[in-house]
């Protein structure tokens, strides 16, 4: 009985929340959704009212840093929301079947493990952005040694800054790595007659990596001061971040060797039990 008063009340709320989103969208004539974001609507009406307290807010603010960080530096407050009431669809959608299953069942046993995994949920969903954020400075890091080369090369052939700029671009033309996507979007603010410094700032910017501000900041300063020392800067810049780099590989070596240690851990366990299981039984 417990399960199906749930169910009930998980049900009845669900419904008020979307006879609201119905209200408001055609109090602000919008286009009327449909698939997950017409089943998603009532779960942001209900984060827009949450946000004014301050645990969500706090940590609402955190999750719009992460994808700011991960969508070109900046997060919209619709965006943010569709984050959030997407997080909240979905912890809805595992507490509705798992009370399901136990009103079906006539055990509370399945609601009580849904309820966790469901209140576990938004966890392992910041826990994620956090890792995608993670994955893209390794990768921008990692990748910035090469891209410097390839421009101290083109730089000391005799190309302007600009054009060798376009020319890495070009070479990873096709490319969706962060790095070139950013840099490509510096490049087309360049095409629409916005100034070197404000599109490489920007870049700097997008990118929130110290490495990238730092070599924005080498290639800005000796621009201003005529492009005499360019080369040699950019060629210890170059020294530095490949050392970085190979720093970083080695953290990752590290990481990977590390991850391995529990799954060897198990396989010596089994072979363990299989060589010592016939010599236990023959006791």
């Amino acid at each position: 009985m417990a399960g199906i008063g749930i169910v009930a009340a998980l049900l009845l709320a669900y419904a008020l929340l979307y006879v609201r989103s119905l209200r408001t969208e055609k109090r602000d004539a919008a286009p009327a959704p449909t698939g997950w974001t017409a089943a998603a609507a009532p779960f942001r009406i209900a984060v827009r009212r949450l946000q004014s307290m301050d645990p969500i807010d706090s940590a609402l603010q955190r999750v719009g840093i992460s994808l700011a960080l991960l969508e070109g530096g900046s997060c919209p407050p619709d965006r943010l929301i569709r984050w959030a009431g997407d997080t909240l669809g979905m912890f809805y959608a595992v507490l509705l079947t798992a009370w399901l299953l136990a009103a079906a069942s006539g055990s509370w046993a399945a609601g009580a493990v849904g309820t966790l995994v469901a209140c576990c949920l938004p966890g392992l969903r910041v826990r994620d952005l956090g890792r995608q954020v993670e994955e893209r400075k390794r990768k921008l890091l990692l990748e910035l040694p090469v891209m410097l080369n390839r421009l101290l090369v083109l730089v000391n052939a005799g190309e302007n800054v600009q054009r060798a700029l376009m020319r890495c671009a070009e070479v990873r033309h096709s490319s969706d790595h962060p790095l070139y996507r950013e840099l490509r979007a510096a490049l087309s603010a360049l095409d629409r007659g916005e100034g070197m410094t404000p599109a490489l700032e920007t870049f700097g910017r997008r990118c929130a990596l110290p490495e990238v501000k730092r070599f924005v900041a080498v290639l800005l300063m000796n621009m201003r001061r005529g492009g005499e020392d360019l080369v040699p800067a950019l060629r210890d810049l170059n020294r530095q971040m490949w050392d970085r780099r190979r720093a970083a590989a080695k953290t990752l070596g590290e990481l990977a060797s590390s991850r391995l240690t529990f799954p060897l851990a198990i396989i010596f366990l089994l072979i363990v039990i299989l060589v010592g299981a016939p010599a236990i039984m023959a006791f």
